[in-house]
């Protein structure tokens, strides 16, 4: 009996590193043209819970429009000209889930944008027979994973505006360190220019 409370138990901690693995999502990145469009779906069980995270990390007044449509095509998110957003949800219905990206509002400048689609893996043992320990112990797994999952999608989120927003801080001072530049350009300028004309100006002119 020892021997199959630890064969069962060693399968639950497998189960749990799984579930970890499947539930984690890689963030993608997507070159948006002006006044272009791009959508993607995701297949969605009954009661299957899913999230939504986006982040403009380049591109015009980082902003972006999202929708998140369900299998007969009710919008059941919506977003405009936002710079960064999340979104989670639980699936009324099976089918393909479709959300787009849209840089509609933008006439000639294309948006670079950071998204990840994340979905939670049910993988649901047979538990018929463990002891209740082995059940309390399942569902605390369950619940570190449910945790665990949440705090890698809070720290990927935080990362996507670390990145945003060092972008952001990046342009601004590109932009400062050329604005100095030109005025010292146009302060030398004029400087010379001053010179020369007060030269000119106290100079003696002969006539032969």
């Amino acid at each position: 009996k020892q021997w199959y409370q630890r064969r069962v138990r060693g399968s639950m901690f497998r189960y749990l590193a799984w579930s970890l693995l499947l539930g984690l999502a890689t963030p993608y990145m997507l070159y948006l043209d002006a006044k272009a469009e791009e959508c993607f779906f995701e297949t969605l069980q009954v009661n299957q819970k899913a999230g939504l995270s986006f982040e403009v990390a380049e591109g015009g007044f980082l902003d972006i429009d999202v929708t998140l449509k369900d299998p007969v095509g009710q919008v059941i998110y919506a977003a405009n000209q936002e710079t960064e957003g999340r979104f989670r949800f639980s699936a009324s219905q099976q089918g393909n889930y479709v959300f787009c990206f849209s840089n509609a509002m933008s006439t000639v400048t294309p948006k670079v944008l950071k998204f990840k689609m994340i979905v939670v893996q049910p993988r649901e043992a047979d538990d018929t027979d463990m002891s209740e320990e082995d059940k309390k112990i399942k569902s605390m797994i369950g619940d570190l994973r449910n945790q665990l999952r949440e705090v890698k999608e809070e720290q990927d989120y935080m990362e996507l505006r670390d990145n945003a927003h060092a972008e952001i801080n990046n342009n601004t001072n590109r932009r400062v360190v050329i604005w100095a530049f030109f005025e010292f350009s146009l302060l030398l300028a004029m400087t010379v220019g001053q010179v020369y004309y007060i030269k000119r100006f106290f100079e003696v002119r002969r006539v032969i």
